[in-house]
């Protein structure tokens, strides 16, 4: 289809520079509250147990999610130790892995020239690379379903290869959907299956089934994730009812319960920010991937097919957040990638512009809301320095896109996507560099700092009608709930002996300690002062306050 080659020197000093710029900032910024502190916190905890079958979350049991990620994590801890950096390793490095088999995807359904410019475009968007910088689980599933999604897609590209053949794709494809069972249950056999039958149904491709030969993929199952889920079972009888019908259906079917729920269009925003700075190519990337499949690109199908099914199934479900529709980007990038390697140069130029311009204004626009007299609410709410990140995030975007539409305009198209996916990178990694200065983020750290030196082997932290739940893996402790359920609640009507039920409960405590640390929201603080509990006051903040018995 396309047929210029790169040398090996490009290639390396590409992969090499992309390598460099993915894994070096990842021990900066601080964790974020709340997913970052959880997800760091919990294989903590699995190691210093040595229970690494029962997931637990502050000392409490957490069902939420399988151990996939948690294990990755913990084994992180085990040989470079306990950092931010080890914490982030496993989203950045599967991140790292999709990118490499987006280009191996790219170089067996086109040629080599759509695959780097899809690496390209899948390294710099924006939701892609802020998802390989923040620990969650969430890029583990992307890599799980890009694996299952690569083997459909090359299953469905040679329909003619006798099935006897094919058993790698059909171990790649159950490999992956297990992976993706481990990383966040059901939705990783759901995707793929709904996927294959759809595009058995609209191809009438009755044989795909027998291609992808499925007793491989209940082999991976049998073999990769049915022992975790049997033995945390074993162990916890209450698991499966919670893990199987709370969280995946109730959570898919209704919002109570969930304060997640977000209207049906929620994820095109989401999509259209999310996918800066190639935003501007989606349309004409959908209308050539539709007309391509139309007319016989079998793979190319199947990837629009598997991008508009993520699409409408996370928008369907009555729980929403911004990460979920992840999984659709390794599509996305291939089809965008395809598209700009037909595009003329000038025409991606004109694009690139448009961005430039795009994100000049927006950054503009953040210093001149700095810059006018009512910024002082705006400080309060941000500070100087993340607002001059944010703004500093979007000129570097606008540089780097301008850079790129010049050099699209002299025919580089390659040279002109390198700059521009340059400039996505710096944006998304700037503007987690600036989150790090937001007030929010201040105070967590600062509270870390001032607690530390009072910490000593044998105390009792207390974490009253808060949870800063970064907070248990920098003092390398637990902390005893009071009045706090969230996402814990589950398993506090497990072990309700773990967490204390209300203020009076914790004064009690509180009188029997001699060396304990709580942290407060003002109003516990005046509350506890005026029924005269001994409290010293070692840091103070606009909605915490810190004390020592």
């Amino acid at each position: 289809m396309f047929r210029r080659q790169y040398s090996h020197s490009v290639l390396a000093v590409l992969w090499l520079g992309l390598a460099l710029l993915w894994f070096l900032p990842l021990d900066w910024p601080h964790l974020f509250d709340p997913d970052e502190g959880r997800y760091a916190e919990i294989p903590r905890e699995m190691v210093a147990s040595g229970d690494w079958v029962t997931p637990r979350l502050d000392g409490i049991k957490y069902f939420e999610k399988p151990a996939l990620g948690y294990w990755a994590t913990a084994a992180a801890f085990e040989v470079f130790g306990q950092h931010a950096w080890t914490v982030r390793l496993w989203p950045a490095l599967t991140g790292m892995l999709g990118l490499m088999l987006t280009f191996a995807l790219g170089l067996r359904l086109y040629d080599q020239r759509a695959a780097l410019l899809a690496v390209l475009v899948q390294a710099s968007a924006l939701l892609y690379v802020a998802m390989a910088r923040i620990a969650t689980l969430d890029m583990g599933l992307t890599l799980g379903l890009q694996m299952a999604m690569t083997a459909l897609a090359l299953l469905v590209q040679r329909p003619e290869v006798p099935w006897i053949k094919t058993w790698r794709l059909s171990l790649l494809l159950g490999v992956g959907v297990a992976l993706a069972v481990m990383t966040k249950g059901l939705v990783g056999i759901l995707i793929p299956g709904a996927v294959a039958v759809l595009f058995m149904l609209l191809h009438r491709d009755w044989r795909l089934l027998l291609r992808a030969q499925p007793w491989w993929t209940l082999a991976a199952l049998l073999l990769l994730a049915a022992p975790w889920f049997v033995l945390v079972s074993a162990r916890n009888p209450e698991f499966a009812h919670f893990f199987f019908i709370f969280q995946h259906f109730q959570r898919y079917l209704s919002t109570a319960q969930f304060d997640r729920y977000q209207p049906a269009w929620f994820f095109l925003p989401v999509l259209a920010l999310g996918f800066l700075p190639w935003t501007t190519l989606l349309p004409g990337t959908l209308l050539s991937a539709w007309r391509a499949a139309r007319g016989g690109e079998r793979a190319t199908a199947l990837l629009l097919l598997w991008a508009a099914f993520v699409l409408l199934f996370f928008s369907m479900s009555q729980s929403k957040l911004t990460p979920y529709i992840l999984p659709l980007f390794p599509a996305l990038s291939l089809l965008t990638g395809r598209a700009i390697a037909e595009l003329p140069a000038a025409r991606l130029a004109a694009h690139l512009r448009a961005v430039a311009w795009f994100a000049a204004g927006v950054g503009a626009i953040v210093l001149l809301l700095w810059w006018a007299p009512p910024a002082a609410a705006l400080v309060a709410r941000a500070s100087t320095i993340s607002i001059l990140g944010f703004a500093a995030a979007f000129l570097l975007l606008a540089l780097g896109a301008g850079f790129g539409a010049r050099l699209g305009r002299r025919g580089l198209v390659l040279g002109a996507a390198a700059a521009t996916c340059l400039g996505g990178l710096l944006l998304a990694q700037s503007a987690l560099l600036a989150a790090d200065y937001l007030p929010r983020m201040r105070s967590l750290v600062q509270l870390t700092q001032q607690l530390r030196p009072w910490v000593g082997p044998g105390t009792p932290v207390y974490c009253v009608n808060v949870y800063p739940q970064p907070l248990p893996f920098y003092l390398q402790r637990t902390c005893t709930l009071v009045g706090y359920r969230g996402e814990l609640d589950f398993g506090l009507k497990q072990e309700p002996w773990l967490a204390l039920a209300d203020l009076k409960q914790f004064a009690l405590a509180w009188q029997q300690q001699s060396d304990a640390l709580a942290i407060l929201r003002p109003e516990d603080y005046q509350e506890l002062e005026a029924l005269g509990a001994p409290m010293r006051v070692i840091y103070t903040a606009p909605s915490l306050v810190a004390v020592r018995r």
